[in-house]
């Protein structure tokens, strides 16, 4: 496996993916105690593997919100980040099913097959953790608390996206 190839694999391996979807449905569900629609997760990893919106998430303040997020990416001039989500949706789909099949078997969350709804199993936060890996984890969190003081509709009309 040639450098970059090992590079991106790195990053954007199921595993990895799979703690970022769980870290996600966590957030999700602590505000508003309720379990995430599975379409959503396909959101999660295009924006969380995107390092400038990572940062972006990460360095904005949770309680602000993801019109926050908006607003600094049109204010920067850097919009274009929001309008290419749905295309990253659609290209990492297959990468975003193979992590929650992982989560799944390693009991991270849980999936309510006739509501289409994810719950987590443990909310518990992992220790020891690298400073990236900890952005990554600690960005999902807060997109998913942010998307949870949303409707669908507000997501998609914030993130750019449709369903």
């Amino acid at each position: 496996m040639d450098n970059q190839i090992q590079e991106v694999y790195q990053v954007q391996n199921p595993a990895l993916g799979a703690t970022i979807l769980w870290r996600f449905v966590c957030g999700y569900k602590s505000v508003n105690y309720e379990p995430v629609p599975f379409s959503l997760l396909f959101l999660v990893l295009p924006i969380i593997y995107k390092k400038n919106l990572c940062t972006t998430i990460y360095k904005t303040q949770r309680y602000t919100g993801l019109s926050k997020v908006s607003e600094k990416l049109f204010k920067e001039k850097r919009n274009d980040e929001l309008y290419s989500i749905n295309n990253s949706a659609i290209a990492l789909r297959a990468e975003t099913l193979r992590s929650f099949n992982i989560g799944l078997s390693t009991n991270l969350y849980y999936i309510d097959t006739a509501s289409a709804m994810v719950y987590p199993l443990s909310e518990s936060r992992p220790d020891g953790l690298s400073s990236e890996a900890k952005m990554l984890l600690d960005s999902a969190e807060k997109l998913g608390a942010w998307c949870g003081e949303m409707s669908l509709t507000e997501i998609c009309e914030w993130l750019k996206v449709r369903f």
